[in-house]
């Protein structure tokens, strides 16, 4: 295109109704690339949009799978902890059974002789509780894709 209004420069006849049909189609035709230009650029920067989003998205599902990754790695050591606790929690089991049973028999060699009780440490309880308390509170979470959740009491 020259940049001219070619619709301006056509003469037309006042009786000539082909003529005003001509001049009306160049119209429409030029009206008709006038939005096809508009919608190619349109059409471009929704391109450059659309790979921009798709950028994005693909940046988020890595962070995110990053972040699953890291949760069920501390999950997997949080329950290595408990385990390790709850072999802690038998051992002193153990020595507390062994102590009670070193002071019965002590008690029944000596009758009459004084011998303090033996207490279980109060480490112990709290490890109890806190291992109990962990059991309940694991619970899943929607959306996470069968990982677990771990509430810390």
């Amino acid at each position: 295109m020259s940049g001219k209004d070619v619709t301006t420069e056509l003469p037309v006849e006042i009786g000539d109704p082909l003529a005003a049909k001509i001049r009306d189609s160049i119209l429409g035709v030029e009206t008709l690339r006038g939005q096809n230009r508009r919608l190619a650029d349109e059409i471009k920067d929704l391109e450059v949009a659309n790979l921009q989003l798709e950028t994005e998205i693909q940046s988020l599902k890595l962070t995110l799978e990053q972040e699953r990754a890291e949760r069920r790695h501390y999950h997997s050591l949080a329950n290595e902890i408990i385990t390790r606790l709850d072999v802690v929690a038998c051992t002193i089991d153990d020595v507390v059974k062994r102590a009670e049973q070193e002071v019965c028999s002590q008690r029944s060699k000596t009758p009459g002789a004084k011998l303090p009780d033996v207490e279980a440490p109060s480490f112990r309880k709290k490890v109890e509780d806190f291992v109990n308390a962990h059991k309940k509170a694991e619970a899943p979470v929607n959306g996470d894709d069968g990982d677990m959740a771990q509430a810390v009491a």
